[in-house]
């Protein structure tokens, strides 16, 4: 009779999301996920298949875990200029307060793994479509109220403030100091005035 395996998969996938977002997918070794998790490999193996599905899983459960600031920005918001200055403001938050420097687990991926592996830049592919389509509803509702200026499309403007969004990211890794970013944040909103 198959013994059956005891754990608690919140708690062991929420251990893998941080273990890939430390040490990246080249970084952890299967004897890492093992001690990490507690769980020997081949219980691993049978409850979350191999090293690049669990890769794909700590992705994908990452970007559930952050998907929530967007509309937490809708509903704290009254309108689409206060919901951008509330997610770059947030933005700031998160860079200040991370102490690990682990910087941001998608843009950590993004640079180790899209051009490695179709399925992970298909994932990112997917992501970032759908981050631009939120940040250019926002523009094109701001730009109707006359929040926005009308000098560029709605979906010039959403490119450039996702692109400078994830650039905070990467200068988070090495910059903490609240006022520079903040000011940062500030001048890439300036844009659309």
């Amino acid at each position: 009779m198959p013994r059956e395996i005891m754990f608690n998969e919140v708690e062991v996938i929420s251990k893998v999301v941080n273990l890939f977002w430390q040490k990246g997918y080249s970084g952890t070794s299967m004897q890492d996920l093992s001690t990490v998790t507690g769980l020997n490999r081949s219980s691993i193996y049978n409850s979350f298949g191999n090293k690049k599905e669990r890769y794909r899983l700590a992705l994908k459960t990452y970007q559930k875990m952050s998907a929530g600031l967007f509309q937490k920005a809708l509903l704290k918001s009254k309108d689409s200029k206060e919901a951008l200055q509330f997610i770059f403001s947030y933005l700031v938050d998160v860079i200040v307060e991370d102490t690990d420097n682990k910087g941001c687990f998608n843009m950590n991926c993004k640079s180790e793994m899209s051009q490695k592996e179709d399925a992970i830049k298909s994932y990112l592919d997917e992501i970032q479509a759908t981050n631009l389509l939120f940040f250019e509803g926002l523009i094109a509702g701001g730009q109707k109220e006359g929040l926005f200026n009308t000098d560029k499309e709605a979906v010039q403007y959403a490119h450039y403030l996702y692109s400078s969004f994830q650039g905070m990211k990467m200068t988070g890794i090495l910059i903490k100091d609240r006022m520079v970013l903040a000011s940062i944040a500030e001048d890439t909103l300036k844009v659309l005035n």
